[in-house]
């Protein structure tokens, strides 16, 4: 393509993508106008499940869209931008990116407009707004590079087994794929599985495209610490942190153009199947669908972790969302259903890659069959030690639910697995399982790990042998963990798997408590330190004692400035409202200070409804992640809760005064006993929920009535 062609094919380009930007501005206004109407100018307007209002123009203006009116100004702003572009003789890139800004506001509020009669504006597996809480869910998996990259398909395939294979290479990857326009028809045709569980959301038609794109906005405002209206920061953070690419497919018109003017704005290249012209790094012509994803990988400079599994079956975190019926299933083991356990064991008689089956393999199984299974890994290695034993075991659940037609839950002997029937008419074999543990076993773990074996029984007479061996090394384990506490260790371990999303954050995990996120804990970062030394887990003296009781020590501070690029000087671990750790925005749960109530309410990410704040999860998560300390308030791991350290600087478990329904449900037993080892029998039953009242004068009437600790507590401030 010489100069001159390229330059009058890009000014084509822009020229079509003004008229599309028009046309969906034109769109956005009248929505909005016949709203106004019809409802009125103080019509709620927003998507739902966001602290965010409408995230791009949060992001980039600084608005913080409540109400219909709000949005009147800036969509006239951007009508006399693209008017002032359309004027001009010659065009340029800058204006096609202009374009690209308006159309992104446009496709926010036409998009936002489908929501104000319903809340739920598409019908599954249509996901339309992907909720906060859905992103921060996926966060650790998007920083540790589970999730290495995101992958937005828009248009329409003109070879639908090219599609497949680039949706499949995607998966087996691990990607999070979105999906819009007739993309989504093509797939449901070929009966692939779509819908907020299987990481390939179908987004909707082409304005829908916006999703794809507040999601990665949302990124940078939950995890990266930008605030409102920082657009230039914004920008940054999409192009250097997000590790997302558009595939086009397909005919390009005017409102396609201006949507692809919109992606590049945001520093999101394009790999379009059409003849467009190329810009370096933005936009890539590639007609071979088997070296779409390739170029995209090599584009945004994507690191693929995933380890090829030799499985006849899908293998990747895809799939960890699949759901398998009991009617689809082929066969099921345990649960409530059959005896079955899982168990991980250093064994130096360890023979590498051997799978032995005692007892039947699925080709001796009928359809519809429960079954008694026993699944023995003996590893080896010179560096494994007893302690890593459970860490490694619990990645079981993991692996095993990576591949398709595989759903497994649980774990130890309260395991339940389920394999499809498709998956075994494809060939998947209990076997297998043995392919899967061994290949991932010795790929996630090398640093520790020289030898693996895997033994799978369904006999079961050897299944109920075995079984005490089982029970007696997991109660072996709980005896030596139950010793672990932040006082009989010297070292704690940083956890910078979220720097990756919020530069800023550092957690620091200590045997009472885990990450944040949930999925970190003490010998977890011990394990990670030992197979990886310069990895995101690294070991932190101690040192001197500044405050005991708020868990302030000098060697932990000094670690927390530098790793912090000194923008948090000293943290305590057992407080929240003196220099608590700051939060990424991965948190299974925010604690918030009620004032009125002298104590704490715990709101977890899947409840939805409102709290004492006078804010749901995601307005509070919108205050408290990005990395900085924010006294009062602080995301947690779920299982903080019961710990022994639960902000014990601050009062401890006797502080929470209310708690979802869910939460409390979810977490009663463990809650229970350690409330009466803290001498607080029956504070659970004390404690207020949604279903007693949200607002703090009906939870502080609830906690006076039943006699709660908390109004005998001193002050919290």
């Amino acid at each position: 393509m010489s100069k001159t062609g390229g330059e009058s094919k890009l000014s084509m380009l822009i020229r079509a993508g003004c008229e599309g930007a028009k046309k969906a501005l034109e769109l956005a206004q009248n929505g909005v106008g016949e709203v106004i109407r019809n409802k009125g100018e103080e019509t709620r307007f927003g998507y739902p499940e966001t602290a965010y209002g409408l995230p791009i123009l949060y992001a980039f203006e600084g608005l913080e869209v409540k109400k219909i009116s709000d949005v009147v100004p800036v969509l006239e702003k951007m009508k006399n931008e693209i008017l002032k572009i359309n004027s001009k003789e010659l065009i340029g890139v800058s204006d096609g990116l202009e374009l690209g800004k308006a159309t992104l506001y446009a496709a926010e509020v036409i998009e936002a407009l489908k929501y104000i009669e319903n809340e739920r504006a598409y019908e599954a597996p249509i996901t339309g707004f992907v909720p906060d809480a859905v992103l921060r869910k996926l966060g650790v998996s998007l920083v540790d590079d589970t999730i290495p990259g995101v992958a937005v398909f828009f248009g329409k395939g003109s070879d639908v087994k090219g599609l497949l294979h680039m949706i499949r290479e995607c998966q087996e990857k691990g990607m999070l794929i979105m999906a819009c326009m007739d993309v989504i028809e093509q797939l449901k045709s070929e009966n692939i599985a779509l819908g907020i569980e299987r990481m390939l959301y179908p987004l909707g038609g082409l304005t829908a495209v916006i999703h794809a794109v507040n999601f990665a906005v949302r990124a940078g405002l939950s995890f990266g610490g930008i605030k409102k209206g920082q657009e230039e920061e914004m920008l940054n953070y999409l192009k250097k942190r997000v590790k997302a690419f558009v595939v086009h497919l397909g005919v390009v018109n005017e409102v396609v153009a201006a949507v692809a003017l919109g992606a590049l704005y945001c520093g999101i290249p394009i790999i379009t199947d059409c003849d467009l012209p190329e810009l370096d790094k933005l936009v890539v012509v590639e007609k071979d669908a088997t070296k779409v994803i390739g170029t995209a990988i090599d584009l945004k400079g994507i690191k693929i972790r995933l380890t090829k599994v030799p499985i006849p079956v899908p293998y990747g975190p895809a799939f960890e969302g699949e759901i398998i019926r009991k009617k689809d299933a082929y066969l099921e083991a345990g649960g409530t259903r059959s005896i079955s356990f899982e168990l991980v064991r250093m064994n130096d008689n360890t023979i590498d890659g051997k799978i032995e089956i005692i007892g039947k393999d699925v080709d001796e199984i009928p359809f519809g069959s429960t079954i008694p299974l026993g699944i023995v890994v003996d590893v080896a290695g010179k560096k494994m030690e007893k302690d890593f034993e459970s860490v490694i075991e619990r990645r079981i659940h993991i692996f095993l639910n990576y591949a398709e037609g595989i759903w497994h839950a649980g774990q130890r002997n309260l395991n339940w697995i389920r394999m499809s029937k498709s998956a075994v008419e494809k060939g998947l074999r209990l076997k297998h399982i043995g392919d899967i543990l061994i290949s991932k076993f010795r790929s996630e773990f090398s640093g520790v790990i020289s030898r693996v074996q895997v033994t799978i029984i369904t006999d079961e007479e050897e299944v109920k042998r075995r079984l005490p061996e089982a029970l007696a090394i997991y109660s072996e384990r709980d005896k030596r963990l139950s010793g672990l506490t932040d006082e009989t260790v010297s070292t704690f371990y940083t956890c910078l798997l979220c720097q990756s999303f919020a530069p800023d954050h550092v957690c620091i995990v200590t045997p009472e408590r885990l990450g944040l996120c949930g999925a970190i804990n003490w010998l977890d970062a011990k394990t990670s330190y030992e197979i990886t030394p310069t990895g995101p887990n690294q070991p932190v003296e101690k040192s001197d004692v500044i405050d005991e009781k708020k868990g302030s020590f000098k060697g932990i501070n000094q670690v927390v400035m530098e790793k912090s690029h000194g923008k948090v000087e000293e943290i305590n671990l057992y407080s929240m409202m003196d220099k608590p750790m700051t939060s990424c925005g991965c948190f299974e749960c925010i604690v918030a200070f009620v004032p009125e109530c002298n104590g704490v309410m715990i709101v977890n990410r899947e409840y939805s409804g409102d709290t004492p704040t006078g804010m749901k999860f995601s307005t509070l998560a919108g205050t408290v992640g990005g990395g900085v300390q924010v006294p009062g308030f602080m995301g947690i791991g779920r299982q903080y809760i019961t710990s022994r350290k639960f902000i014990s600087g601050d009062g401890g478990l006797g502080r929470i005064v209310w708690m979802p329904k869910m939460l409390k449900e979810g977490i009663k037993d463990k809650f229970e006993e350690r409330a009466k080892e803290l001498g607080l029998d029956g504070l659970m039953d004390k404690i207020a929920d949604e279903t007693i009242g949200v607002r703090p004068e009906e939870v502080l009437e609830y906690i006076t009535k039943k006699e709660h600790p908390v109004l005998k507590m001193p002050p919290m401030i």
